[in-house]
C-alpha cells in the first residue's frame, strides 16, 4: 500500500472517534433516519487525510451533494463545524504531504 493511500484512508479508530464527535448525525442537516457516512473534508483525490480533523459525519444525500455541486454552498458551515471542534484547524494542514 502507498503512503499516500494509507493516510487518506480511514482507520476504525479514526472513524469510530468521528462518529462520536458529530453524534451519530448528519452535521449538516441533523438526520439520524439515513446511513450516516464519513466524508473527507478535502477530498482524497486532493490528498486529503483520512484523520478525524479531516472526517465529517453526512447522511449519504447531504455527502452526495458534497461531492457535487452542493460543495460550495456547504464548505463553511463544514469549515465552521470543523473550527469549533479543533481550535486550531487550518485547511492546508489536511494535506498529505509526503514526509
Amino acid at each position: 500500500m502507498s503512503e499516500r493511500k494509507k493516510n487518506t484512508d480511514i482507520d476504525n479508530r479514526s472513524r469510530n472517534e468521528v462518529h462520536e464527535r458529530d453524534g451519530r448525525r448528519c452535521v449538516y442537516c441533523g438526520r439520524t433516519d439515513k446511513p450516516i457516512e464519513l466524508a473527507h473534508f478535502i477530498s482524497r483525490a486532493q490528498g486529503g487525510e483520512g484523520v478525524p480533523r479531516n472526517l465529517i459525519s453526512l447522511c449519504v444525500d447531504c455527502h452526495r451533494k458534497f461531492d457535487g455541486a452542493g460543495r460550495n454552498n456547504m464548505r463553511d458551515f463544514l469549515v465552521g463545524y470543523l473550527k469549533a471542534h479543533y481550535s486550531d484547524w487550518n485547511e492546508q494542514d489536511q494535506v498529505f504531504r509526503k514526509r
